[in-house]
């Protein structure tokens, strides 16, 4: 069964622990005591609890990193120390008196090695590190790069569908113009025809409104004649209307005449025949004047109609 995957409580925890013991917590620390993990995922972590306010009040910077001096290293100075302990015994047991100046140079001699290695392990443990945080950095940047990598092909599979979509468009679209192209090519056709009918249709009604205009004109000649007819034959209707009160006057004259006159009543029916004759010409001669004036009034309404259905609206 694999292992659960490391979480960042879980390093955090860690790096409280190996304060509270008086260290600085480091990517190799926290290795040894989680036990599991990448170095990346771990300095990610603790990087982010560095970061964060128990680390700052906790002052983990100030502490001291122990270093564990490499296993190799250890067994290395111990077959040494081996070595040179027999030798040193081998000496003792034949020359002891004679070897001891030649035992503490020796000592002396292995101290400085001693010394050297704990030198050289702190040089190469500050160069592990070094290459721990160099290491972290490339992997940083890599992911950093891998991120916009993935994000850029993602883009990209993006772009190749929008363009894919644009294609589509834009055959679509080439169809559409093709089709409307063909229509403005009838719709110029049916325009071109549209002003020829226009033209011919302006020209007849040009035709039309001049010979309009002169049948205004006759009409209007027509209605002056008629108009002055009329007033001629109103003129007359007065002045047989007059003719015809004056005549009716004298007939009452006469008629009280022949009232107050009755002796003279023989005499007299000659002249009354007359004067009724007169009367009955003078009646058909008004009757005649008010047909007259009948008949022109309505061929003044006929003109006045047509004129007014020839103007234009």
């Amino acid at each position: 069964m694999a292992a659960p995957k490391l979480t960042e409580d879980e390093v955090h925890a860690a790096c409280v622990d190996i304060v509270a013991q008086g260290e600085r917590p480091t990517a190799l620390t926290l290795l040894e005591k989680l036990g599991r993990g990448s170095l990346t995922t771990i300095t990610k972590y603790l990087n982010t609890w560095q970061a964060t306010d128990e680390a700052q009040a906790l002052k983990s910077e100030a502490l001291p990193a122990v270093v564990k001096v490499p296993a190799e290293l250890s067994r290395e100075g111990e077959d040494l120390l081996k070595k040179m302990w027999n030798t040193a015994k081998g000496i003792a047991d034949e020359e002891l008196e004679i070897q001891r100046e030649a035992l503490k140079q020796a000592e002396q001699a292995n101290q400085a090695k001693v010394e050297e290695a704990f030198k050289f392990s702190e040089v190469q443990n500050m160069k592990i590190e070094r290459l721990e945080d160099d290491f972290n950095t490339i992997r940083k940047q890599f992911d950093a790069e891998y991120k916009a990598h993935k994000e850029t092909r993602g883009h990209l599979a993006e772009a190749e569908k929008i363009n894919v979509g644009i294609l589509k468009d834009n055959d679509r679209l080439q169809h559409e113009i093709a089709e409307l192209k063909k229509q403005q090519a009838a719709l110029e056709e049916a325009n071109k025809t549209a002003v020829q009918e226009k033209q011919a249709l302006q020209k007849q009604h040009e035709e039309a409104l001049k010979k309009k205009d002169a049948e205004i004109k006759t009409l209007d000649m027509q209605v002056h004649k008629l108009q002055m007819s009329l007033d001629s034959a109103v003129s007359s209707n007065e002045q047989l209307k007059t003719d015809i009160k004056a005549k009716a006057s004298e007939l009452s004259k006469r008629t009280v005449e022949v009232e107050t006159l009755s002796v003279r009543y023989e005499s007299s029916t000659a002249e009354l025949k007359t004067a009724k004759a007169e009367l009955k010409a003078a009646n058909k001669a008004v009757s005649d004047a008010e047909k007259m004036v009948a008949k022109l009034e309505g061929q003044l309404e006929v003109y006045v109609s047509l004129e007014e259905k020839g103007k234009p609206e």
